[in-house]
């Protein structure tokens, strides 16, 4: 099995009026070419999760269990697997939204400093993505995310008395057997950041995308039931019935705004506060 692969249920390729090859231009290693991810190339860095506007990437990464467990480190600290085993194979699946969702009440430190020569692709990413972010943690008066360089952990040394012996060959055997066992397992995750900043309640700013709705707007609902991400929904007021939008939903898919009957929406590169 590929260590990628797209779900075409969910890929934008299946809707009329948009067209994405998001993943396909941000591939480093060009190895996604019609929505096929050629495993040869693939060396999962993750920079397709991390601008895939609907989680229709699938690949073996828990995604939503790194980020988790990010958060319960004290301080929080993102790190790859070159440094902590239970890390990200690569920290390129994160976006300024997901840094922001980590940011914004915890103060958050992240280690780049093997990206450069791991892969330049991610490294120039995440320079443009936390600096993104930074940019509004400073306008608000809040800490930076802080760039560190943790030293990998080294494994201990064991020192097995003789008694032990054959107790820690036994051991030894049986999680081998265990580890060869979760090695065929290929367990396949899909990773939706929409979901992810919902989850944490999360507060959206310029940092997330916005939408201009016109007078043109009649409420006909085709926007609402074409979003994959739930971002928009009725409201009801003295002057009848008009469409909300949710900024923290909504990933600049583009589906409710190429296909509107009256042309009446229009998606922004970044969310303002009315």
């Amino acid at each position: 099995m590929a260590k990628r692969t797209i779900m075409l249920t969910r890929c934008l390729f299946q809707y009329n009026n948009v067209h994405c090859n998001r993943c396909e231009r941000i591939c480093p290693q060009q190895a996604i070419h019609n929505r096929i991810v050629d495993e040869a190339r693939c060396d999962n860095c993750g920079l397709c999760t991390a601008v895939c506007p609907t989680g229709a990437i699938l690949s073996g990464v828990d995604y939503d269990g790194c980020l988790a467990r990010t958060k319960e480190l004290c301080p929080q600290v993102l790190m790859c697997r070159k440094v902590d085993k239970k890390g990200m194979p690569c920290l390129g699946a994160l976006n300024r939204r997901l840094l922001w969702s980590l940011a914004e009440t915890n103060d958050l430190a992240i280690d780049t400093s093997r990206c450069q020569e791991c892969n330049p692709a991610v490294f120039l990413w995440l320079d443009k993505e936390i600096a993104a972010c930074n940019a509004v943690l400073e306008r608000q008066g809040r800490k930076k995310i802080t760039l560190v360089h943790v030293k990998a952990a080294q494994p201990a040394a064991k020192q097995v008395a003789r008694r032990g012996f054959f107790r820690s060959l036994f051991q030894s055997t049986a999680q081998g057997v265990k580890d060869f066992t979760e090695e065929q397992i290929k367990r396949q995750y899909t990773f939706d950041g929409v979901f992810w900043l919902e989850k944490q309640q999360t507060t959206p700013n310029e940092l997330f995308f916005g939408m201009e709705i016109s007078d043109a707007c009649n409420a006909c609902g085709l926007c609402l039931s074409l979003c994959p991400e739930k971002a928009l929904h009725f409201f009801e007021n003295a002057g009848g019935k008009s469409v909300q939008f949710d900024a923290r939903k909504c990933s600049a898919c583009g589906l409710c705004s190429g296909n509107c009957p009256q042309q009446a929406m229009k998606l922004l590169p970044s969310w303002e506060k009315t």
